[in-house]
């Protein structure tokens, strides 16, 4: 989880610098990024977009509320850092670093490989998460009301 953290952390920062890197590296907020079959692209961040990986990527992908899809027999050199998105891999796609995970959806074929460690926190159970604060929030408010208004109202008798 450090890791995704880190590389949530590095995809925003270069998102509010606007710095966009090398010439290969690629930076979107609600846009597509296409690297097509005869590209390689540096390190990859956006936010509220898909990208289409045809080429291979030699940097890290880290994706906020969107997806990645790699055509079959492609090479992400990097980490992939997921938030919120949702991941599909080819037959043969290979993973040189990381695969973090959360919140989102992963389709990832038998064939494909992930070099690192494989970090993936499903979306089912981060709803829970998420849910919670709000739940014991709700539930903190709820006695206050029920103790207010017990002292309020007198019992029948």
């Amino acid at each position: 989880m450090p890791k995704l953290l880190l590389a949530a952390t590095l995809a925003f920062a270069l998102l509010r610098s606007g710095s966009y890197g090398s010439g290969n590296d690629r930076v979107a907020i609600f846009s597509t990024i296409n690297i097509e079959q005869d590209q390689t692209a540096g390190d990859v961040a956006c936010a509220f977009c898909t990208v289409n990986i045809q080429g291979d990527v030699k940097g890290d992908v880290a994706v906020l509320f969107g997806s990645v899809s790699a055509n079959p027999d492609r090479t992400i050199s990097g980490d992939v850092a997921l938030l919120f998105s949702s991941l599909h891999l080819g037959d043969n796609d290979h993973i040189g670093g990381d695969l973090a995970a959360a919140l989102s959806s992963t389709d990832i074929p038998s064939s494909a490989s992930v070099h690192g460690d494989r970090t993936i926190f499903s979306s089912g159970l981060g709803i829970a998460v998420l849910a919670g604060p709000v739940l014991i929030l709700a539930g903190i408010i709820g006695l206050i009301l029920f103790f207010v208004r017990r002292n309020r109202y007198g019992y029948p008798v």
